[in-house]
């Protein structure tokens, strides 16, 4: 146990309590706030609610710190080795909880260039000495970059990018690739986001103001877990598995037309995005494509494939590709219409 708790906790009276919690709470105030501003100032979504999230944090270490006090009948006491530590993490939490529940759009789209960003091969994802995640190209292109680029991006992403000739409609991950190649300089994750999200029109239409609680309080001063409810990701890992198992029933070569081609609504990769569900790896689809990882691993940056690149991969024409998929799809219709309760 830390030893900054044991005032607290081994206080005699709930006066003296009170003062160390109190004193407590004041050498953590710094870490807290710098962990909720390296959150939030990172895009400039969540610059204005530092200090209300930063009391979301505060109110929640109290109950925490609470509990470990006092845990009650049966109730087993938490150890905590470093308490700056656990605040940090508690904030940095609370942070992206706030931007994804007044910002749901921006934080999927988030999720997605992190992705991206985080298994492309050509990409650097590296924090500083700041703590700050920035992104670069690993590729050596043969014109060094305009000086200034990484700013000129930033400060109008679609000017920047019909400048450079850049198609924003190609998929995600070949889009960030081409822009990371075009900086001048490692760009902060989260103004990467934000350039882009600007760029292909990613917007929150309408932020809801947090709900008023049954005893006057403002919700906002609850700490909100930022994981999902966990029915609501169990029911989407069972569908997800339940989709994956047909899948992988089709024959060899629809399932690889399939697989290959296969986009989100933005153009993406749906390949690239499955092992982050936790219910698909890498391997399973290596497996499913009747390839080697290897082989997989060689394709990765470049999904979602084309018809005659697909047509290439597998020995067949362009037309029997898009037959074998359309017979794919005819089929997991029909099955998942067979499955529905």
């Amino acid at each position: 146990m830390d030893l900054r708790l044991r005032p607290f906790l081994e206080a005699e009276t709930d006066d003296a309590a009170a003062a160390a919690l109190d004193a407590l709470l004041a050498a953590l105030a710094a870490v807290i706030v710098d962990a909720v501003r390296r959150e939030l100032t990172g895009s400039f979504k969540g610059a204005d609610h530092i200090e209300d999230v930063a009391a979301d944090v505060r109110l929640r270490l109290v109950r925490m710190l609470s509990r470990l006090r006092a845990p009650g009948p049966g109730g087993e006491a938490t150890e905590i080795d470093n308490i700056a530590g656990y605040a940090s993490v508690t904030a940095e939490r609370a942070a992206y909880a706030f931007l994804r529940r007044q910002f749901p759009e921006r934080t999927r789209f988030r999720n997605r260039v992190r992705y991206v960003v985080t298994h492309h091969p050509h990409a650097n994802f590296v924090a500083g000495a700041d703590r700050v995640w920035r992104a670069s190209s690993r590729i050596a292109v043969r014109r060094a970059p305009r000086p200034g680029a990484t700013v000129s991006f930033i400060e109008d992403p679609a000017h920047w990018l019909h400048a450079a000739r850049i198609d924003v409609t190609q998929p995600l991950p070949s889009l960030i690739d081409a822009v990371l190649q075009g900086l001048d300089a490692p760009i902060e994750f989260d103004r990467l986001v934000d350039a882009l999200a600007a760029a292909l029109g990613v917007v929150d239409h309408g932020v809801s103001a947090p709900p008023e609680r049954m005893d006057g309080t403002d919700a906002r001063r609850e700490a909100v877990d930022p994981a999902p409810p966990v029915l609501d990701v169990m029911a989407q890992r069972e569908s997800l598995l339940g989709v994956w198992r047909e899948i992988v029933e089709l024959p060899p070569r629809q399932r690889a037309a399939l697989l290959l081609n296969l986009r989100d609504p933005d153009g993406g990769a749906v390949l690239q995005m499955l092992p982050a569900t936790g219910v698909v790896t890498a391997e399973a689809i290596a497996v499913a494509l009747d390839i080697s990882p290897a082989a997989l691993s060689r394709l990765w940056a470049r999904l979602p494939l084309d018809d005659l690149s697909i047509a290439e991969q597998l020995g067949l024409t362009r037309q029997q590709i898009i037959n074998l998929r359309k017979s794919a799809r005819a089929r997991l219709a029909r099955r998942l219409g067979e499955n529905r309760p």
